[in-house]
């Protein structure tokens, strides 16, 4: 009978302690979501700056509406490698890009959402990839905007609800495990070697 009472109590600690671990758990989620919340309504506050005026020479849709894309980025290159953003919640690297808005064109989604999580006003090329996720991907220009010697850098403080740093990666030293998405590595390969080389700020 002892012997059995040992084995409920035994067993009702476990369920105690399992129980404490569960509701642990669930507390850090709530607080990790609560903050989460509060870095995207401080994203959206009045000192997040207005994008600049779209910079684009691609004024055809590329059928987008048959493709139905709403997704958009920029891929832009300095010399050998490409710029790359660190998503905050994965970790892990992608280009600047991001959702559509009503009545904006593609090619203006992607030079709005690298404003946004790059702080870069560039110019928007030519569509040169599109990701199996459904994001059309441009060639963007960035000439003159940025110092590669000074890598990797921090995104600005508005970008940081997205993004937190800027780097530049060769893209054929990367593997699929570095990406967000993991099947974008081959599509942004095919993409990089259509994009022009933008030219960096010399340093002075």
């Amino acid at each position: 009978m002892s012997g059995l009472l040992c084995i409920i109590n035994a067993n009702q600690r476990i369920i105690s302690a399992l129980l404490a671990f569960v509701l642990i758990y669930v507390m850090f989620r709530l607080v990790y979501l609560l903050l989460f919340i509060v870095m995207l309504l401080s994203g959206c506050n009045a000192d997040t700056p207005v994008a600049p005026f779209c910079r684009t020479k691609h004024t055809a849709t590329m059928n987008q509406h048959d493709l139905q894309l709403n997704n958009a980025g920029c891929l832009i290159r300095f010399d050998q490698r490409i710029l790359l953003v660190t998503h905050r919640l994965t970790g892990k690297l992608d280009i600047p890009g991001g959702m559509q808005r009503t009545d904006e064109s593609l090619a203006c989604t992607a030079h709005r959402e690298t404003f946004e999580e790059t702080g870069l006003n560039v110019e928007v090329l030519l569509p040169v990839a599109q990701t199996t996720n459904g994001m059309l991907v441009f060639s963007c220009l960035a000439d003159n905007m940025l110092n590669i010697t000074h890598f990797p850098r921090p995104v600005p403080n508005f970008a940081l609800v997205e993004t937190t740093t800027l780097d530049l990666y060769n893209l054929y030293e990367l593997d699929d495990n570095h990406l967000r998405f993991a099947d974008d590595l081959i599509r942004l390969r095919d993409g990089y070697v259509l994009t022009p080389v933008s030219s960096p700020l010399q340093p002075r």
